[in-house]
């Protein structure tokens, strides 16, 4: 066999572990008992060490040679360095680090769900105080030029740096504040509507219903419960996500699902072959953001989604509500702009300032300027001062977010990178097909999710996030769509408010 035939076997093996790890992260989050913890962690740190060892011993050597071939075509010899990229990166990293932090995070998780039911940091403090620790140790061994946050920070994405980031947020955070601002003082209608109480069981039929008819095949797909939502594709034929359900308010659940529904989007629209190579793998998350962005945004937070759904769905349920509302009003009451403690139930505008508290925390931590002991009240503080609300306990605050307990530092920037991609994407996609929010109100969602497949989906990891927002877009990446959309939205939904540009 030759060296590309080599590859290829030593490729899919590695793709079919990799899958094996991701159903052991999903059965942990939904229905390991708790009993199991410490047997998981063990098998989970042994897994993810072999796949880190056969990186390094099987196929960084095949890619190297591979790499000295003359005779292949420029996107073979792309994919192979991209490859050789990655598996570098992996050389750098002790094995015997790799399984010691797979274990860590396997034990955080569950110490976190503990945690955050009790309200109580200082049970989870020890876990992430270790978490931290072999954290900067990752970022030792890959190395960095300017910070140790900037190795992690680009293990999720390679192509931006922490002062990219930090630039960003300062072009950003004027105007979400001003918005916020403006809004607070120009009230959506004057109407104070009951919240959208929906049983948990209704709540789950109308889940499947809508992310089915949206594009997420079930066939392919489930939909459990978890504390935090999630998307695991363990392959493009087998992708799950979570929810959690509130009985006080649909919306929470449904953006939740529909967020998750634009991962499993994604996952599912991957190519299958050749297994292992760039093109069956998600690029970035910031891309892959992108996807669960879009949906849950500027699919599922428009006046035409809450149409379908009153028109199509909603009257299937009896709901005391329902009689007050119009598609528009539903939309106004989804769309609100009022901060709120709690990340994943934010408007859109409060969210970027949620991920910049996050952002500014994890960097301080990583790079030496914030122990574990004072992130409490760090973070109490940066949402008093971004959001201008009191945290009243460690569930609401500092363990609300699952990503911590899994050792994910960098990953918190990718939210809002997705966030500017799926403007700049939606304005793409409104250019190429302007019916397409039309023919949503009547609960065809084939045209945007064609495109993405077509413009994101069908590339894999071939491409980095500016070049593929450029193939897809025709222009560099950029936060202007993403005030453009934001400033459409209030004027439609807040009677003409003019927002700054």
């Amino acid at each position: 066999m030759d060296i590309l035939g080599q590859l290829s076997v030593e490729l899919r093996t590695q793709a079919l572990l990799i899958s094996g790890l991701e159903l052991l992260a999903w059965d942990q989050e939904v229905c390991m008992p708790p009993a199991g913890a410490a047997s998981r962690a063990a098998l989970h740190g042994t897994l993810a060490g072999m796949v880190h060892q056969r990186i390094i011993e099987k196929i960084l050597p095949l890619l190297r040679e591979a790499n000295t071939l003359s005779d292949i075509d420029d996107a073979t010899r792309r994919d192979i360095r991209l490859l050789l990229e990655d598996a570098e990166i992996a050389e750098k990293i002790p094995s015997d680090l790799v399984r010691a932090f797979s274990e860590a995070a396997s034990y955080a998780q569950r110490a976190w769900v503990d945690a955050k039911s009790r309200s109580d940091f200082e049970s989870f403090r020890p876990h992430l105080e270790k978490l931290v620790k072999l954290s900067r140790e990752k970022a030792a061994a890959i190395g960095y030029q300017n910070e140790p946050y900037e190795a992690l920070l680009h293990l999720f994405e390679r192509s931006v740096t922490p002062t990219d980031i930090e630039q960003l947020f300062s072009e950003l955070r004027p105007f979400l504040m001003e918005t916020i601002r403006l809004c607070q003082e120009n009230p959506i209608g004057g109407v104070e509507y009951p919240p959208l109480y929906m049983s948990a069981a209704e709540q789950k039929a109308l889940i499947q219903t809508v992310v089915k008819q949206l594009g997420y095949d079930l066939t392919r797909g489930r939909i459990d419960e978890s504390v935090h939502p999630f998307c695991t594709g363990i392959s493009p034929d087998d992708v799950r996500i979570t929810i959690r359900i509130n009985e006080k308010d649909l919306t929470a659940a449904l953006s939740a699902a529909l967020h998750e529904m634009g991962h499993a989007l994604y996952e599912q629209g991957l190519p299958r072959e050749p297994l292992g190579w760039p093109i069956t793998h998600a690029s970035s998350l910031s891309v892959h953001e992108s996807q669960s962005r879009f949906w849950e945004n500027h699919v599922g937070a428009s006046v035409e989604f809450w149409t379908y759904l009153y028109e199509n769905v909603l009257p299937h349920y009896t709901l005391s509500w329902l009689s007050a509302h119009t598609p528009f009003s539903l939309a106004r009451q989804v769309n609100k702009i009022q901060p709120g403690l709690i990340r994943i139930e934010s408007d859109e505008v409060s969210y970027h300032l949620h991920i910049l508290l996050r952002f500014e925390l994890e960097r301080a931590l990583i790079n030496g300027d914030l122990t574990v002991r004072e992130l409490p009240v760090a973070w109490n503080d940066k949402v008093a001062e971004y959001l201008n609300l009191a945290v009243p306990d460690d569930a609401h605050g500092v363990l609300q977010d699952v990503h911590w307990s899994m050792g994910s530092f960098g990953y918190f920037p990718t939210y809002s990178l997705g966030s500017l991609l799926a403007a700049q994407l939606s304005e793409a996609l409104t250019l190429s097909h302007p019916e397409w929010p039309a023919r949503l109100s009547e609960g065809d969602a084939s045209l945007p999710l064609h495109w993405m497949r077509t413009n994101i989906h069908a590339h894999g990891a071939r491409y980095r996030i500016q070049e593929l927002c450029e193939r897809a877009t025709g222009a560099p990446l950029s936060a202007k769509p993403f005030i453009r959309y934001i400033r459409r939205k209030v004027a439609q939904l807040y009677e003409g408010l003019a927002l700054p540009a």
